[in-house]
């Protein structure tokens, strides 16, 4: 564990095994194939050596679940820990392009996530303790912390390290907020007053805001992010929940509700759509993207809290996941150290990781480094393939599509296998921070396969010494544009940065704007947001208002003489939170005569929540009805009709009429009663716990666009066989779920090697799944499980629909 210190690079490094990322790793792999022979070498040797202490050791081995290798071993290079040099030396970086370190171990150990602050200091998450081997000892000691990096000698690397909490476990997410800091560990959210003394940085104190941020579940699949977007609240990738502090005075909006105050502000926490696993970005315009671990980039194209308004309507999958660019990765090695590696179908024909099974950390780049050509692509982390992908990302009509920025080509590869990258920020001087964890395990215990425990010994990936570190993503033939803090500005001084061509600049303007609430600056501020030429500079000045508490009529119909769709879609978000008045219905009515359909989208919002009427049968003739009139019509479908049913076509009211006869509140009868009752509730904590069901099939059972649905899903309540077969060996490849075809790169793992999780487990996740939601079935028993156990003990790798259909009729 590091030791607190204050001084410049001198910290001592202390050995300790190496730790794993399972918050970025979760389900590989493919269709297995047999291992290729190769010539015994120095590698067989070492595996012979430790084989039979690894098969007694892996916890996920068991009688039967054996796994053969398939990349052949005298093409694995070693895996040794590289010093800075080495490290930059392993790099194949796009020729535009060259890689800077700006901060190595001692100086940084194990980061996960970073915020860059007002003075350019980076603060960063050491995460210290998570799977310090394979068997997950000592994971659970409170030995991570937090610290601030600072460039004393404004040479563009950071040299002077401070150590600001400490013995914390398993730091996952960070944020700036009014007076000190937001934080997030293994369970809790956490506010910590910050003393800023002459840039010696010190925690006053430190009080729960949320206990129940991260409670619960496998530690792969837990909240993080804390992303200040544009609409001036806080997201969370892997959750459904946001966050937000206000003036202690201030009126909370509706849903929101009140969960901690200290004397400088008051927190509020709300429900939005649940999106990602690993990192979260915006864009210019307040769209969020996220990822799967299969599935690089996803969005959903549209400014938070949409999807979640009407109960009685559920937005498409692909419209909440809208896949933004291809999956295949180029790594510039073998990549043998996959948790499904024994799948010959993972690699290409080099046995190299051929499509993403890692992605995590997606970041829109919005910094003024890059020439113009490069503003708005996609990175994204790969690192089980050790590489960072980049993404040209391409809009019409408000809808987002993307395709690979270079030909078979990655922005940046590594050849050494312990090189993580987890995450990636926009830099106050225009340019990306990489965040690279540096180790050698990447999965946690719970997945880990006897195939990947093998790989880790063969090449010593345990051993390790705390290592981490940051690199600078720079352009070529740019130059690096001079630096303008922000901490010592005041308001007024700040209000020309949310015109600033470094997206860096207007977030951090924003955000500044709205801690101070400094309301001096509403003219300036106004001014900006009906005149400025720069359409970016309207919508910031715009949502900062909101955050300043002020949202005008007469501010937004100016601003909405701007025809630039991204400036309306702004508009009329915030028209919803105006307050109803026969004046704004007709200025609705006379938008809607006049929009165009991307705007539509948004303005459908506002003419909702005003319940403008003629407003809405206005876009339904022009649009028809879409995902965005059912998010306006929630609770008001009935009202609607009355209204304006005789002004729409047949086809578009019986659209709404179907709609407004689902009951949201509907519960079949379920039949389950003592031993099965007891079972379906332990089933449930798994499923939402150490199991990490949840975290791929949702809280729901409805899947994703890429994951198949529990819910009404005949392969769950059905044969009992079948569903324990799955639940012990994994599922691969395409299945048919209830009429509907799912083809997911992602595998379902299997539970048979996972000492941890026992028959009854299984059981209970069986009934549990067999009668959530709409299911209902008969329960399953432990002694299912040891059956099915016995019965398919030689099966080594996960089912496909075909075989499993074949095997159980």
């Amino acid at each position: 564990m590091p030791k607190k210190t204050n001084r410049k690079i001198n910290t001592k490094i202390v050995n300790q095994s190496l730790i794993s990322l399972s918050l970025i790793l979760a389900f590989t792999g493919c269709a297995n194939q047999a291992a290729d022979n190769a010539p015994e070498n120095a590698v067989d040797k070492q595996v012979k050596a430790t084989q039979t202490k690894s098969e007694k050791a892996n916890p996920g081995d068991r009688e039967g679940h054996v796994m053969t290798e398939v990349v052949p071993r005298d093409m694995i290079p070693q895996a040794p820990i590289l010093d800075s040099e080495q490290a930059l030396a392993s790099f194949k970086v796009h020729p535009e392009f060259e890689l800077e370190l700006i901060a190595d171990s001692p100086l940084i150990y194990d980061p996960v996530v970073i915020q860059y602050d007002a003075a350019g200091r980076i603060w960063a998450l050491e995460m210290t303790t998570f799977m310090p081997d394979a068997q997950a000892n000592g994971e659970m000691q409170h030995e991570s912390q937090i610290v601030v990096l600072t460039d004393t000698n404004q040479d563009g690397k950071m040299d002077d390290r401070q150590v600001i909490i400490e013995k914390l476990l398993l730091p996952r997410a960070l944020a700036f907020v009014q007076e000190g800091i937001l934080w997030a560990d293994h369970e809790s959210l956490y506010f910590t007053q910050i003393a800023d003394h002459n840039g010696k940085i010190s925690a006053v104190k430190t009080e729960v805001v949320d206990a129940e941020y991260a409670k619960g579940g496998n530690l792969e699949h837990k909240p993080n992010g804390l992303l200040f977007s544009l609409d001036n609240w806080y997201y969370n990738a892997k959750s459904s929940v946001k966050y937000r502090p206000y003036p202690l005075d201030a009126k909370l909006p509706e849903g929101a509700t009140e969960i901690y105050r200290n004397p400088f502000w008051k927190f509020a926490k709300a429900h939005t759509e649940y999106r990602g696993q690993w990192g979260l970005a915006q864009d210019d315009y307040g769209r969020h993207y996220f990822n799967h671990n299969s599935s690089p980039i996803l969005t959903s194209s549209f400014i938070p809290d949409v999807a979640n308004r009407n109960p009685r309507y559920k937005f498409p999958k692909d419209v909440l996941n809208q896949n933004v660019g291809t999956t295949d990765v180029y790594p510039i090695r073998v990549t043998p150290g996959l948790n499904r590696g024994y799948n010959r179908g993972m690699y290409d024909d080099e046995f190299r990781l051929k499509a993403h099974t890692a992605a995590c950390g997606p970041l829109i780049y919005r910094g003024n480094q890059f020439p113009g050509e490069y503003y708005g692509i996609g990175l994204v982390s790969e690192p089980a393939g050790n590489l960072v992908k980049a993404t040209r990302i391409e809009e019409q009509n408000g809808l987002l599509t993307g395709e690979n920025l270079f030909d078979k080509q990655e922005i940046l590869a590594s050849t050494d296998e312990r090189f993580r990258p987890v995450n990636a920020y926009n830099a106050p001087d225009g340019t990306v921070t990489l965040v690279d964890f540096y180790h050698g395990i990447i999965q946690h215990r719970t997945f880990l396969t006897s195939y990947l425990h093998d790989q880790i010994k063969m090449r010593d990936l345990e051993r390790s010494k705390h290592v981490g570190r940051l690199y600078r993503i720079k352009h070529k033939s740019s130059a690096i544009p001079k630096v303008q803090y922000l901490d010592k500005l005041s308001a007024i001084e700040l209000v020309p940065f949310l015109a600033h061509d470094n997206g860096w600049h207007r977030d951090t303007a924003q955000h500044l704007l709205v801690m101070k609430q400094d309301k001096s600056v509403l003219p300036e501020l106004r001014k900006m947001a009906t005149s400025h030429p720069n359409h970016l500079a309207q919508i910031k000045a715009l949502w900062t208002l909101e955050g300043l508490g002020v949202v005008e009529l007469n501010i937004l119909q100016t601003a909405a003489l701007n025809k630039n769709a991204k400036v309306q879609r702004s508009v009329y978000r915030l028209a919803e939170q105006l307050n109803t008045s026969a004046t704004l219905q007709d200025w609705l009515q006379q938008q809607a005569e006049n929009t165009n359909a991307e705007a539509a989208q948004a303005l459908s919002l506002a003419i909702g929540t005003h319940k403008a009427w003629p407003a809405l049968t206005t876009l339904i003739n022009k649009y028809g009805v879409n995902h965005f009139t059912f998010a306006a019509l929630a609770h008001a479908e009935k009202a609607y009709l009355a209204a304006e049913g005789k002004n729409i076509s047949t086809a578009n009211k019986e659209k709404i009429t179907l709609v407004m006869n689902i009951d949201p509140n509907k519960k079949h009868k379920k039949t389950l009663s003592g031993e099965s009752l007891l079972s379906f509730g332990r089933g449930k904590n798994l499923y939402e716990g150490k199991a990490a069901c949840f975290g791929c099939h949702g809280a729901n059972g409805e899947g994703s666009a890429i994951v198949p649905p529990l819910n009404n899903s005949e392969w769950v309540t059905k044969s009992k066989d079948k569903l324990a077969a799955i639940l012990l060996h994994g599922l691969s490849g395409p299945i048919e779920v209830n009429g509907q075809a799912y083809n997911s790169p992602m595998v379902m793992p299997g539970l048979a090697g996972n000492n941890q999780i026992s028959d009854q487990d299984l059981a209970d996740i069986a009934t549990y799944i067999r009668n959530a939601w709409d299911n209902q079935a008969q329960a399953v028993k432990a002694d299912d499980i040891k059956k099915m156990r016995a019965e398919t003990k030689t099966q080594t790798i996960p089912y496909t629909a075909e075989t499993l259909s074949a095997k159980f009729k």
